[in-house]
């Protein structure tokens, strides 16, 4: 009996965990095809966040009526909205670096941001970096100026576009910084952020007439890249691994680069494709190394 509970309850935790892994892979390759639907819609970065913020908000706003759930007006709500307007400006500059760059130089960009999260807490919480975490963050930093490819940075809207990621990067930063002590229901926590998104976001909307791709892109990215993917994102993580997270992140960027060659004809040569491999790897091995420092600390 002693050991069919175990065994029963190690059935349940291997299951919850696939399940866990599931969710991850499928939010993750999700967020992948992101740029190609912000392209697709042919709006503008400010129309495709206001637009993905008033969905959102819709939808979750429908769900808290129906089932009865308040939100009270404190400082962790207050905290939460203001955490929302670094969101809002990071999907912003985001979108409007796939816009006048690639898919593939914003998203590879946009992915220094653990190294930019970890030069905040170097600021913020004085944490000290060893000689091999410099290194790692040097070798990722190369990766990418290879992946943009020398030749593109005499081009003004490729480093544009490289600033507006990076940008975008780290307002993510200040999103994760500024959201590590909320309790909130994530529920909760993403229709405040969405509203507060809308609310911004609205002065600036011009409402002209959507086109039938436009009014598409915006439903799946409204529902499917927010709604269904925060949802399976914030499920996922209750039941996954740190490294298990940080593995398969990866999947966002490489599903993103393989939109961008598929359907936007981007062509990458030798260096780029290496690029994109040092980076990867060394953002890998730099996570692994900050998990296990974090270990040996507690």
């Amino acid at each position: 009996m002693r050991w069919g509970m175990v065994n029963w309850k190690g059935f349940i935790a291997k299951k919850t965990k696939e399940k866990g892994m599931f969710e991850l892979i499928l939010s993750m390759s999700l967020w992948g095809t992101l740029g190609a639907f912000v392209l697709w819609s042919e709006l503008s970065a400010v129309e495709v966040a206001f637009y993905r913020c008033l969905i959102g908000a819709f939808f979750i706003g429908g769900w808290l009526i129906k089932s009865k759930e308040k939100i009270n007006l404190n400082k962790e709500t207050f905290i939460t909205a203001m955490a929302g307007v670094f969101l809002i400006l990071n999907w912003f500059f985001l979108f409007k670096s796939f816009q006048i760059s690639t898919i593939t130089i914003g998203n590879m960009s946009y992915y220094l941001q653990p190294i930019i999260l970890i030069i905040l807490s170097i600021f913020i919480y004085k944490e000290k970096v060893s000689f091999k975490k410099w290194g790692l963050i040097l070798l990722a930093l190369g990766g990418v100026i290879l992946t943009i490819d020398l030749h593109n940075l005499a081009s003004p809207h490729i480093v544009l576009g490289v600033c507006f990621a990076l940008l975008a990067a780290l307002l993510y930063s200040f999103l994760t910084l500024a959201m590590k002590q909320i309790n909130l229901s994530y529920i909760k926590v993403i229709f405040i952020q969405l509203l507060t998104g809308t609310i911004i976001l609205l002065p600036f909307a011009h409402f002209k007439p959507l086109t039938m791709t436009a009014i598409i892109c915006l439903i799946i990215i409204g529902v499917i890249h927010t709604l269904f993917a925060y949802f399976l994102y914030y499920s996922a993580i209750k039941k996954t691994s740190f490294t298990q997270i940080a593995i398969l992140s990866y999947l966002d960027p490489i599903v993103a680069i393989a939109t961008d060659v598929i359907f936007f004809q981007r062509n990458l040569n030798f260096l780029q494709s290496f690029g994109i491999i040092l980076t990867f790897l060394t953002l890998y091995l730099l996570i692994k190394h900050t998990q296990k420092i974090a270990k040996q600390t507690f």
